[in-house]
């Protein structure tokens, strides 16, 4: 008697892989992308710094709507509903990002929020574009393995370990109740991190700032989270969160959200926080 057999093949669920051009000033990239495990990529063909700042848009708001409210500088907190939903982390000209997170279906807006040499904020210039997450039925893939992993607290970064020299996947958890950040700078040769932080502030005198911008994971709402790759050699670098308390308008890397560490050949040694 010959036994037939049905084999029955099931794929494994896949990232999405997404990609987007950051220039002086605007971004092109798609408008619709599927939900799920995604990949985004940011290549940075300006002459700045560039970020991918995504922000959730409230299914009670005109995409439109927000996007006048953002363009007309009003201060204040976002209206109810809009959060940080992460991006790639502000690079410099000539370089890419990678971070990976899982996007559930809605609307969002694709921002850069930093200022050129005037003050202007690249999202007044042209650098906001929307983007819709349509539903898909295919199974979420899994984050990709990290062997670092960074807890993002009110108000500091834990490592779960070392961070070896060469390409790295490091995975990042907001377990705070306010969004935070994870931007990662490679410090100048006797520079520090607060040395960058006085170099990027409104009156700062004109010049490059002492680092090299990394990427990171931008801003997520608590209980968010992801992964970003990364290429370190030895030297000095260090992890900030720019975001505001809501309460005091303090930004948290002066609350402690300022991490300094070198690395050295493959470990990590622990500088502290700069004062």
């Amino acid at each position: 008697m010959r036994l037939n057999y049905q084999v029955i093949l099931k794929t494994a669920p896949q990232i999405n892989q997404v990609s987007f051009t950051a220039m002086d000033y605007g971004f092109s990239g798609p408008q619709f992308i599927l939900s799920g495990m995604t990949e985004m990529v940011m290549t940075n063909t300006g002459r700045e710094l560039h970020h991918q700042q995504l922000l959730t848009v409230p299914e009670s708001m005109a995409t439109e709507d927000l996007t006048a409210g953002l363009l007309s500088g009003e201060a204040g907190p976002p209206p109810p509903g809009v959060e940080a939903a992460g991006g790639v982390g502000a690079i410099g000209p000539g370089a890419t990002g990678i971070t990976t997170l899982n996007m559930t279906s809605g609307d969002y807006l694709l921002v850069c929020f930093i200022p050129n040499a005037k003050g202007v904020p690249h999202m007044a210039l042209g650098m906001i574009k929307p983007i819709t997450v349509i539903e898909s039925s295919a199974p979420v893939a899994a984050l990709p393995e990290a062997k670092v992993s960074i807890d993002m607290v009110d108000f500091g970064f834990g490592l779960s370990g070392a961070i070896s020299a060469g390409p790295q996947n490091i995975s990042v958890t907001n377990k705070g109740e306010e969004e935070h950040e994870a931007f990662l700078i490679r410090l100048a040769p006797n520079a520090t991190a607060m040395d960058f932080v006085c170099a990027v502030a409104p009156d700062a005198p004109p010049g490059p700032p002492p680092v090299e911008a990394l990427a990171g994971f931008q801003s997520i709402a608590p209980g968010g989270g992801g992964t970003f790759n990364v290429n370190v050699t030895p030297g000095n670098y260090a992890f900030l969160c720019f975001m505001e308390n809501p309460d005091t308008g303090a930004p948290h890397f002066a609350l402690g959200m300022l991490e300094e560490f070198s690395i050295q050949q493959s470990e990590v040694v622990s500088l502290g926080v700069a004062q």
